[in-house]
């Protein structure tokens, strides 16, 4: 009845993007393979480990990737069959393609386009949950706006992260003439919609915060035992050594109650604002 595509973009050339938040430059070999150690450390495993596998994941790498990046990146999809990289010239031929590739595919009626960066993780239950969702929708956003977070340098911390219209955001609707749930590139945009649906007390999306983020922050907040980390799978090397490094919640608890009032604060306006 439907058919489940997760989608990714990776390191696709962008006019106006050139340097990090901190200064350095974008899509050199230093910073891709930062990427792709990221990538296959954090967000490929959890996606390989969810427990409903009916799904496509489409990511997009550019067509100047290095030869031994497609090597590596080969490798991960022989692994894992469900994982399909696609190399296509830039941004500008991003939303093109994945209406393009998607269109091969199709042979339902209805589709699900959920999208994920490559920096991030979903919870073993993400896939299983948004297709639980699915009830012949002609168009219907599907908002999971409670998550986790951790930052990973310069500081090693854990906390809750509530987000409405994150980036973790899906899209049921009808085959016929779709347009995918990155038909709105920026996933603040999704609050000019009406149609969605949010889904609110299950943890189900992982952001990483790392040097190289373009715009996140982090916002955790609560005293969190290592083990939420499970159902999200991570590299267990670097899980444990991540661990160790994890600095104690009582040395940032005054920031973590200001990032739960900001944030509660946040979700209940937004929350609102959906409902009128």
């Amino acid at each position: 009845m439907n058919q489940h595509f997760i989608i990714t973009r990776f390191n696709l050339r962008k006019q106006g993007w050139n340097t990090t938040r901190e200064k350095t430059q974008v899509l050199t070999d230093a910073w891709m393979e930062n990427r792709l150690n990221l990538f296959e450390q954090f967000c490929y495993p959890s996606v390989r480990a969810q427990t409903q596998q009916n799904f496509t994941w489409l990511v997009f790498f550019d067509t100047k990737t290095a030869a031994k990046y497609k090597k590596r990146i080969h490798s991960l999809a022989l692994r894992f069959p469900q994982f399909k990289p696609k190399y296509i010239d830039g941004m500008d031929e991003f939303l093109p393609s994945i209406k393009g590739e998607i269109s091969n595919l199709l042979h339902e009626p209805y589709l699900i386009t959920s999208r994920l960066d490559n920096d991030d993780c979903l919870h073993e239950d993400y896939v299983k949950t948004i297709q639980g969702e699915f009830a012949r929708q002609d168009f219907m956003a599907i908002d999971i706006i409670d998550g986790l977070t951790l930052q990973i340098e310069p500081r090693v911390r854990l906390g809750r992260r509530r987000h409405v219209n994150n980036p973790f955001i899906s899209l049921i609707e009808r085959a016929d003439n779709f347009a995918s749930v990155w038909s709105r590139e920026r996933h603040g945009e999704w609050k000019k919609v009406s149609k969605i649906k949010t889904i609110q007390n299950h943890a189900l999306w992982l952001s990483i915060i790392h040097k190289e983020n373009k715009a996140n922050d982090f916002l955790g907040f609560g005293d969190l035992d290592w083990t939420a980390l499970n159902p999200f799978h991570l590299d267990k090397d670097l899980s444990k050594k991540l661990q160790k490094e994890q600095i104690p919640y009582q040395s940032w608890k005054a920031e973590a109650l200001k990032n739960q009032f900001r944030t509660q604060w946040k979700v209940f306006f937004k929350l609102l604002q959906r409902r009128f």
